[in-house]
């Protein structure tokens, strides 16, 4: 099985200096999609129902895994703010060909990412049954 987090491993690559604005891009892109997979991963496994099988439906995981953090026994504050903001800067990166993206606003999406993995490897995923 895929590792999601080899996404985000990816998106540390892509952030290099000097990489280009495609590879900047694709960085912010990769790195929410590693977040994301990997909460619904380890959501499912915690009996969450956030994956569907209906592929006319898949849109609406990542709604059903951003709810997980607003409420709930997975809520968490930050989580879910700092996954907002991933879901804004990809959406910009990946759909506004007007704006420049900039090695700094990839180290910002890291930034989120790096706090988001160390509440779910701290905290929120930590015990299989229960989380306080």
């Amino acid at each position: 099985m895929f590792d999601p987090q080899a996404f985000i491993a990816l998106s540390y690559t892509l952030s290099e200096a000097g990489r280009s604005e495609a590879e900047y891009r694709t960085a912010i892109s990769r790195a929410l999609y590693g977040v994301f997979l990997w909460a619904r991963e380890e959501l499912h496994a915690r009996g969450e129902h956030v994956k569907l099988v209906d592929e006319s439906e898949k849109p609406q995981e990542h709604s059903r895994v951003r709810e997980k953090f607003k409420r709930g026994k997975f809520r968490h504050d930050g989580v879910s703010q700092r996954l907002g903001a991933l879901y804004k800067s990809r959406y910009r990166s990946d759909y506004d060909l007007e704006i420049i993206v900039q090695r700094s606003e990839v180290l910002q999406v890291l930034e989120y990412v790096d706090y988001i993995r160390d509440r779910f490897t701290n905290r929120l995923f930590i015990n299989p049954t229960h989380n306080s």
